[in-house]
């Protein structure tokens, strides 16, 4: 009896610890895995719907980015300067603020094209800094509003002072036209 009991222990036991190595050494790697293969197939179904949405939208990508193409700056110095200068006092025109500071510098990306970077002062009240910045953002011309900060004029807040930073885009080899 005694040495039944004692072989059945040591069974139970080897299977006790059989199954913590299988546990150990099979089960928990294995689970493991299928957990990250799990993963990586939603990080792919997502990038998969993500590129289904863009052939979707592919043809209004494309005119969009015709258009972009269309308005960019022209190629010579001069004429897009000109060009970005007229944009910008159409929307000062358009909004009535009142311009203290604008100033104006070129940079070179090392993507291959170039920004022409612009940096505002203005004074305004929040009906004419709201509506400088909608006529900005829904100009045609290749512009992005990089930066903004407000500042209360006064202590009841309706004298604003508007400073902005926003950059033209053009890219080589596109002949922006002039408008």
């Amino acid at each position: 009896m005694k040495t039944d009991r004692q072989l059945m222990l040591k069974i139970v036991a080897g299977a006790v610890v059989g199954l913590f190595l299988l546990d150990r050494i099979v089960i928990g790697p294995l689970a493991a895995s299928w957990h990250d293969q799990s993963d990586r197939i939603d990080a792919l179904s997502v990038k998969v719907q993500r590129g289904k949405g863009l052939l979707a939208r592919e043809d209004a990508i494309r005119t969009q980015w015709a258009q972009m193409v269309r308005a960019n700056l022209p190629e010579e110095v001069a004429a897009a300067e000109s060009r970005a200068a007229r944009a910008v006092a159409h929307w000062e025109g358009e909004s009535r603020i009142a311009f203290s500071g604008l100033t104006q510098q070129w940079q070179n990306h090392e993507e291959g094209y170039k920004t022409l970077e612009m940096r505002l002062t203005a004074d305004g009240n929040q009906s004419t800094i709201g509506r400088f910045i909608y006529e900005l953002e829904t100009d045609t011309a290749p512009v992005s509003l990089e930066e903004i900060e407000l500042s209360s004029r006064d202590t009841h807040g309706a004298a604003l002072m508007l400073t902005a930073r926003f950059s033209f885009l053009q890219l080589p080899g596109t002949g922006g036209q002039s408008k």
